[in-house]
């Protein structure tokens, strides 16, 4: 009977964790058009962000085009059997894959598994989470960030993202 409870309590919890990911797959699909705005580095500067989401593949993917002062750059957002992926083509040339961990009164949370993506804080820097808080009284506002993380330390940057179409 324990065993019984045991199964039952894992498949609740999966059952919850991929509705929860579809949830945040629908949240995240409002951001659809093109945001600018001003990006704000721990290191005290700043520079021009212009961020354009589009909905593609049937519905199934979100893809983000950024561009950073200059540098482009690009990420997938999807649905890989039932678990949201937020996948960042880097201009750091690397490729850190961010697993959803929390998804709470709007704010929307990725971690980068370093495992899966091929990357170690140790040798190199990457993006290690990203932060999306939808403001959930305003559609055409929300707040972008995103931690780096590097062998000499790494850098947060945060972003107030505003609508233009």
């Amino acid at each position: 009977m324990k065993y019984l409870f045991s199964i039952l309590a894992l498949f609740s919890f999966l059952f919850a964790t991929s509705q929860n990911d579809k949830k945040t797959f629908q949240d995240l699909k409002q951001l659809e058009g093109k945001w600018v705005g001003n990006l704000n580095l721990s290191d005290g500067s700043s520079q021009p962000i212009n961020l354009s989401y589009s909905i593609r593949s049937n519905g199934s993917a979100l893809v983000e085009e950024s561009n950073e002062g200059g540098v482009e750059m690009m990420s997938i957002i999807n649905l890989q059997k039932e678990q949201i992926l937020h996948t960042h083509y880097c201009g750091a040339m690397n490729r850190p894959v961010g697993e959803l961990r929390s998804n709470k009164d709007g704010v929307i949370k990725f971690l980068t598994n370093q495992e899966r993506s091929g990357l170690d804080e140790n040798k190199e820097l990457f993006v290690g989470s990203w932060e999306f808080n939808l403001l959930p009284n305003d559609s055409e506002k929300f707040i972008y960030k995103y931690e780096a993380i590097s062998p000499n330390g790494g850098f947060t940057a945060v972003a107030e993202m505003s609508r233009i179409r």
